[in-house]
């Protein structure tokens, strides 16, 4: 079934999403399944792969085929594809793929990277492991400015002075008509 929230998603279709699911329950931590995190999780995944080139975008959809079909092929899973696996035999697959030290171990790899960072990117999970970037980017952009402010200013100034000689509207006031 097709959720309303599946059909929204820029990212994910009907055929990887099971599978993406999966992933995310088997490689995030237990709390991913909290709160609808993995939904959250998903969300997060599609954008990722939105925001790749195309043929990365690809590669990774096709990696999550291939992972939750080839799952069929590992006795453990008896014919079943990943997206239907318990557990225990899931992460079980997962091991062994990682185990093998071949383009599918470093494709899963990479896969687990980039859904445990959406994982780690939800705020509720910045806030549970005390991650708090705000403070610390507020300090260093003080102490830049207090280093290279000038330069910094000269060159907005720069940026701002072409924008004008070549006719476009200045940083923050759209042309005439656009949005």
């Amino acid at each position: 079934m097709v959720t309303a929230a599946a059909e929204n998603d820029p990212g994910l279709s009907a055929v990887i999403r099971p599978a993406a699911r999966r992933f995310a329950e088997v490689v995030c931590p237990p709390g991913v399944r909290a709160d609808q995190r993995t939904e959250r999780v998903l969300r997060e995944f599609g954008l990722m792969l939105g925001a790749l080139p195309s043929a990365a975008r690809k590669a990774l959809a096709a990696a999550l085929i291939v992972l939750d079909q080839g799952a069929r092929v590992y006795p453990p899973a008896r014919g079943r594809r990943f997206a239907r696996l318990d557990d225990r035999i899931a992460e079980a697959y997962l091991r062994a793929l990682l185990a093998r030290r071949d383009a599918a171990a470093e494709m899963v790899q990479r896969l687990k990277g980039v859904v445990t960072m959406c994982y780690y990117d939800l705020p509720e999970v910045q806030r549970e492991i005390g991650y708090d970037p705000a403070p610390y980017i507020a300090a260093v952009s003080r102490r830049r400015l207090e280093t290279y402010g000038p330069q910094i200013r000269a060159g907005e100034a720069a940026v701002t002075e072409g924008l004008r000689e070549r006719g476009r509207p200045e940083q923050g006031r759209p042309e005439q008509g656009r949005p």
